[in-house]
């Protein structure tokens, strides 16, 4: 029951404790292998189905994931649960990489975006149990799959997804995923069932497990041998009694109403103690507010320069809509040119070929002419001839 309270787990979720001859990378048939690095990075029982999805798309078990790995597989599926949609191996693969060393740690590298992440054991080596595999995962260390970066899926669509206006919106969200691994936002999205911090309190980072003391045998008798000095037999029964507490387990007792007279919350020291509290949560209240004041002012200023923005914006849409117009005119002119400059190609086409027909009946008129010339002149001659005879 300690286990499953500390590290937020159901009770139906089976769990064992490791032994001293198991191993981290081998554990039992039909276990999975659960760091305390994973659970403070945001894992929660029983296991996201996203979380199982991404596994198994690359190839890897649960204890192969490192605590920036986990945290930004886990943050990534929170904020996407909590704006409506759900975190799929294409989105984690477009935003960032998983990659693996040599031993097979599984770590996440991104270059376009600022994903900030701290484990506060800033190890690998952490405590570990077992958890019965009832999701059909991957039990022992696996070689990951090197799946490529999605061509059909753009940050356009990331942004759209998380309902973010731009990119400056959307590397605020994502620089500090810490923020959603927190139990209470998990517990909001429906990945933890421990609402509230006082039931599911943050995990610490990994400390030594104190080992069981050792039971102490029974004293052979209770009377004093002879010859034995009393002052060690008194530290022997202390050593005893010590020791006998050590393995008891202080009984839960109901919290008890104390009363407290009425003078003595009258007293002069409470009400000064009272009037110190008053002072401190007074500067403290002040601090805030200008605090608020240089916040809201910070705020006005970036609600100024977003409004300029978004006018220098608006004013060059304007000037693309005037271009875009200006261009479709003088395409619409240079298709007009196009088509009567054609025209005028066939109307000269024309005009040569009937200059051609001229000049064809052309030669055939002066050809004629030039033959019936030749005849008339020799017709002359014959006539003046027989009129020279007959004279």
């Amino acid at each position: 029951m300690l286990l499953h309270k500390n590290f937020h787990i159901p009770n139906d979720v089976v769990t064992t404790v490791p032994k001293m001859s198991d191993q981290a990378s081998l554990p039992p048939p039909g276990y999975l292998t659960v760091s305390e690095t994973s659970l403070r990075a945001g894992l929660r029982f029983p296991p996201s189905a996203k979380l199982v999805e991404i596994l198994g798309r690359y190839g890897v078990c649960l204890s192969q994931f490192s605590y920036r790995a986990m945290s930004v597989t886990m943050g990534l599926i929170a904020l996407f649960r909590d704006r409506g949609t759900v975190l799929t191996p294409e989105h984690l693969s477009r935003m960032g990489r998983l990659t693996s060393d040599m031993q097979g740690r599984v770590t996440f590298r991104c270059k376009w975006l600022d994903m900030r992440t701290w484990d506060p054991a800033k190890n690998w080596s952490s405590s570990y149990f077992f958890v019965r595999n009832d999701w059909g995962l991957l039990e022992k260390w696996g070689k990951m799959r090197d799946l490529p970066a999605p061509l059909h899926i753009g940050e356009e669509d990331i942004m759209r997804l998380l309902k973010v206006p731009d990119v400056q919106h959307f590397l605020y969200e994502v620089v500090y995923l810490n923020k959603y691994i927190e139990e209470e936002f998990l517990f909001k999205v429906g990945l933890s069932f421990h609402p509230g911090r006082s039931d599911a309190r943050m995990l610490k980072p990994t400390s030594k497990v104190p080992e069981p003391p050792v039971p102490v045998p029974k004293a052979a008798s209770k009377r004093q041998v002879r010859g034995e000095d009393p002052q060690v037999l008194l530290k022997k029964k202390k050593l005893e009694g010590v020791a006998a507490n050590t393995g008891k387990v202080a009984p839960i007792s109901s919290p008890v109403k104390i009363r407290v007279p009425g003078d003595v919350l009258s007293h002069q020291c409470v009400g000064r103690r009272k009037a110190d509290d008053l002072g401190e949560f007074k500067r403290k209240y002040d601090q805030k507010t200008r605090e608020a004041k240089v916040l809201e002012k910070e705020l006005c200023g970036c609600r100024t320069e977003l409004a300029n923005i978004v006018q220098s914006i608006s004013l060059q849409n304007q000037q693309i809509d005037h271009l875009q117009v200006d261009l479709e005119r003088a395409q619409a002119t240079i298709t007009q040119l196009h088509e009567d400059q054609r025209a005028s190609g066939e109307k000269v086409a024309v005009l040569e070929a009937e200059n051609k027909r001229s000049q064809t009946l052309i030669t055939e008129k002066e050809a004629a002419m030039m033959s019936f010339e030749s005849a008339r002149v020799i017709n002359d001659f014959k006539k003046s001839i027989a009129f020279k005879i007959i004279i």
